[in-house]
């Protein structure tokens, strides 16, 4: 790959990700900057079951502090509750509740309703097409992330 793909790709991936956000992340569904976090950290909850509140935080970009705040927030909430580590009593685990992961599939539904809304002026063709990007873009990602 020469150097202009790489700045290419680089130059597109951030383009496409505030993109995202404004459409996905236009609605109700996503008021403030800590609603969009609850989601993020539930679904790391929801593939891991259960993790250290510093584990959420790096995978996240997410300070100690806020960190702290959010968890006291999904706490108070009841979509996640703190664990003692097996392995390291030193250590709090969050993991989520019934009502986190019904909370997280409502709000995926949710999501997915309004993309699909947000789609309804393309064609069948733009959409096979969108459709087959985002799918190669995804298969492409996940080895980048594997290194």
């Amino acid at each position: 790959m020469t150097r202009d793909n790489r700045g290419r790709a680089a130059d597109a991936l951030i383009t496409l990700v505030p993109l995202y956000y404004r459409n996905a992340m236009k609605t109700r569904h996503a008021a403030n900057g800590v609603l969009i976090a609850e989601y993020h950290s539930l679904g790391l909850l929801m593939k891991y079951k259960a993790l250290p509140m510093s584990e959420i935080g790096n995978r996240l970009y997410i300070s100690r502090p806020y960190m702290t705040r959010l968890a006291d927030i999904m706490i108070a909430d009841g979509l996640v509750e703190r664990q003692a580590d097996p392995a390291d009593r030193r250590v709090t685990n969050l993991a989520i509740t019934a009502k986190g992961k019904k909370f997280l599939k409502e709000s995926v539904s949710k999501y997915k309703k309004d993309l699909m809304e947000s789609f309804e002026g393309l064609t069948d063709a733009e959409l096979e097409r969108l459709g087959t990007a985002l799918e190669e873009a995804y298969r492409i990602l996940l080895k980048i992330n594997q290194r």
